[in-house]
């Protein structure tokens, strides 16, 4: 009897120590397993977003192919005046060279990429709290990920915008130069007026790295001031006040998201390559990406080192 017993105890099931070993081991293996396999995946879904930003910075080269090596707008007004009849951006006229509307849209962009400002045909139903300005139509991308350098793609609304669409003979090692970047994924960010398009959610517009002599740099108002490359803190200055509050007063980078992929984000050069890369790089007066001079502004003004005063190279 007693040797049965011994039999029992030793061939039962786990003890509570052996249990809590164990269960402490998984918690061990998951705490380390989790963190990787989620880079891995958001390393995934970066890679997808650089094919789609090569993809567009292909359909961005052969429009300009078609239109004397001219890059496109980054938007304009339908009727020339405002934005009652809608917008023409610079994602609808690409468009007819990508066949894909998926291209427009990050993987990793929450809520899926922006809804036009006003309504599109057919409809999209907008992010919430993202309302259509007007129930009229936009040339534009049904969504949206992307945003375009102004330095490169004006916002000429109307004739009497001094800015001009801008020749790739014009640009400065175009490989060099950013074309366009991310949208940034928060509503707020995008929150701005104007006073032909009103209050709204800006996702036609550009974004720039610049200032306009120490102030929020607006094309459409250019009139000779220096244009000056922003630093890294105040771009990071402006993009964590527009997450708190709205885009308004604040320099357009704000509209950008800086770390969409692993504390960077992808980029598409105005020689239609794209590459990853830290905002902080980007804006590196030494070797600053975000344009050599303002292209789209008359006379192509340089861009001035914010530090030495001096043009950035």
């Amino acid at each position: 009897m007693d040797r049965l017993l011994r039999k029992r105890r030793t061939t039962g099931g786990f003890t509570l120590i052996e249990l809590l070993v164990v269960i402490a081991i998984i918690a061990i293996l998951a705490a380390i397993l989790f963190p990787v396999f989620a880079k891995a995946r958001e390393k995934a879904r970066q890679t997808t977003c650089l094919t789609h930003a090569k993809e567009l910075g292909l359909a961005m080269m052969m429009y300009a192919g078609d239109y004397d090596d001219t890059l496109p707008m980054s938007y304009y007004y339908i009727n020339g005046a405002n934005s009652s009849n809608g917008y023409v951006q610079w994602s609808g006229l690409i468009m007819p060279y990508t066949k894909n509307m998926g291209l427009f849209v990050c993987p990793t962009h929450e809520p899926k990429g922006w809804a036009p400002t006003c309504f599109t045909t057919p409809p999209v139903d907008p992010p919430a709290g993202q309302t259509p300005l007007r129930p009229v139509m936009d040339i534009q991308a049904y969504r949206l990920s992307y945003v375009a350098n102004e330095l490169l793609l004006p916002r000429k609304k109307y004739a009497a915008v001094p800015q001009q669409c801008v020749s790739l003979s014009q640009v400065d090692a175009p490989a060099e130069v950013i074309m366009v970047a991310e949208y940034t994924n928060k509503i707020q960010c995008l929150l701005d007026s104007s006073p032909t398009g009103g209050d709204a959610i800006k996702s036609h517009r550009p974004t720039n790295a610049v200032s306009m002599g120490g102030a929020v740099f607006d094309g459409e108002s250019w009139a000779g001031q220096p244009v000056i490359a922003l630093t890294p803190q105040q771009a990071w200055q402006a993009i964590a006040q527009a997450e708190a509050s709205s885009a308004m007063g604040n320099h357009h980078i704000c509209y950008i998201n800086p770390q969409a992929h692993n504390g960077g984000s992808n980029y598409i050069f105005a020689d239609g390559h794209a590459k990853w890369y830290l905002l902080d790089k980007t804006l590196d007066p030494t070797h600053f990406l975000w344009g050599k001079k303002a292209y789209s502004c008359p006379g192509s003004p340089p861009v001035y080192n914010p530090l030495t005063g001096t043009p950035v190279s």
